[in-house]
């Protein structure tokens, strides 16, 4: 059986005097591959109900599940079991479960006696995730670990445990020479650290070294979660983005209500093909116009063959810009229930060039329910329009007399007095 490796800089989370650890820093500061390593180790020396969290899991996939199952095939652990939903220890009967904390309270307040919670990519979590979180983990010298990469200045978990402090609790902050010093970096991601360097500071900075993003950077800001759409509530557009393999179709529906706007998140899945699409479409009630992104027609030609009313969106020069523009001018509300609307609003970004300063173009990462529900509130915005005025004609004698009619002059005449 090959070595587990912990290294050393990780060693305070063996020990048995804290309630609370925050482990953060840049990519492959090993954070997660430890955290995991060190669970699995505790896991076997005695019985431990390891809870696993996520602010955003809307499947098992999306779950710390297959970096643990990873490394148990990695190091031949053949007392533990792998299901599809959980990990079981067969001889001392440590279990790990995977749970979302976004629109998860009950489920979460109904969990006992978990030894220890694992909560990845803590950068996500909100304060109330929190508040949820700390009292349900309520056994004697029971333990909390926040494993996570800076995202923005204001995340809740970083200002509870370093910036404000809590009692009890670890901070372990590496970065990427720690995977250098114990032979870990693949000469691949060398590479592309040491490129991100020299060409993209801003870049580095945030990704390797782990500084946040400042919140200037955040494209919207100041939506509000609602728990349910009111029944005043009129919906009046769909906003459709396409993906397939790589990326996610996303649905939106779009309320108008009290002059603001309610976005409910219909479908975000990979794989569906226009004719699922369709069909989801489909059983949307009240006929609500469907906006689409015009850089797929045929696929928009396809849905309306269906029996769908889909229109493209407009695109042109600046189109994006101006349209993130006026989606920040309203007032919008989420339902609780679109965990993949809230992890985009929290997540889009504008970009940074290569110097680290924020460029008028947001991220890709993050981007698909955002640009739905541009399409979809971009079909309000007033669009301008050109006034062509009517030529002023005169006859040529008010110019040059009613015996006058040299038909040269005449135009010559006219075309000067549109053009002033």
């Amino acid at each position: 059986m090959e070595t587990i490796i912990i290294p050393s800089e990780y060693k305070p989370l063996f020990g048995d005097n804290w309630r609370e650890a925050a482990v953060y820093g840049g990519r492959y500061s090993l954070k997660s591959h430890t955290v995991a390593r060190y669970l699995l180790i505790r896991a076997r020396e005695k019985k431990t109900r390891v809870a696993c969290f996520r602010e955003f899991q809307a499947s098992i996939a999306e779950s710390s599940h297959q970096l643990l199952s990873e490394l148990i095939e990695k190091y031949k652990l053949i007392d533990f079991e792998i299901t599809n939903n959980s990990i079981l220890n067969k001889v001392n009967g440590s279990d790990f479960i995977f749970r979302g904390l976004w629109n998860n309270e009950q489920s979460i307040k109904s969990i006992e006696g978990i030894d220890i919670a694992w909560v990845e990519e803590a950068q996500t979590v909100s304060k109330k995730s929190i508040e949820v979180l700390t009292p349900t983990v309520r056994k004697p010298n029971s333990k909390i670990i926040y494993t996570y990469n800076r995202l923005l200045e204001e995340d809740p978990v970083h200002s509870r445990l370093v910036l404000e402090g809590r009692p009890d609790t670890i901070i372990i902050n590496e970065n990427y020479d720690i995977a250098i010093k114990y032979g870990m970096m693949p000469d691949v991601i060398l590479k592309e650290i040491e490129d991100d360097k020299l060409h993209r500071p801003g870049l580095y900075r945030h990704k390797w070294l782990g500084e946040p993003n400042n919140m200037e950077r955040k494209v919207y800001k100041d939506w509000n979660v609602i728990d349910e759409i009111p029944h005043e509530a009129r919906l009046e557009r769909i906003g459709l983005d396409f993906g397939y393999s790589n990326d996610p179709s996303s649905i939106v529906e779009i309320y108008k209500y009290n002059s603001g706007f309610i976005l409910n998140e219909k479908t975000y899945q990979k794989g569906l093909s226009n004719k699922q699409l369709a069909d989801i479409l489909l059983t949307i009630e009240g006929n609500p116009i469907i906006i689409a992104d015009s850089a797929e027609p045929k696929s928009i030609d396809e849905i309306m063959s269906y029996g769908v009313n889909i229109l493209p969106c407009a695109k042109g020069k600046d189109s994006v810009a101006q349209g993130i523009q006026y989606v920040q001018d309203q007032r919008i509300s989420i339902t609780r229930r679109s965990i993949n609307i809230v992890k985009e609003y929290r997540n889009y970004l504008w970009e940074i060039n290569k110097e680290g300063k924020i460029i008028n173009k947001p991220e890709h990462q993050f981007s698909h329910s955002m640009d739905a529900i541009r399409y979809g509130l971009d079909s309000y915005r007033p669009k301008k329009t050109t006034v062509y005025k009517q030529p002023k004609v005169e006859m040529a004698s008010d110019y040059y007399g009613s015996d006058r009619n040299d038909s040269d002059d005449f135009t010559s005449k006219v075309f000067n007095e549109n053009n002033k």
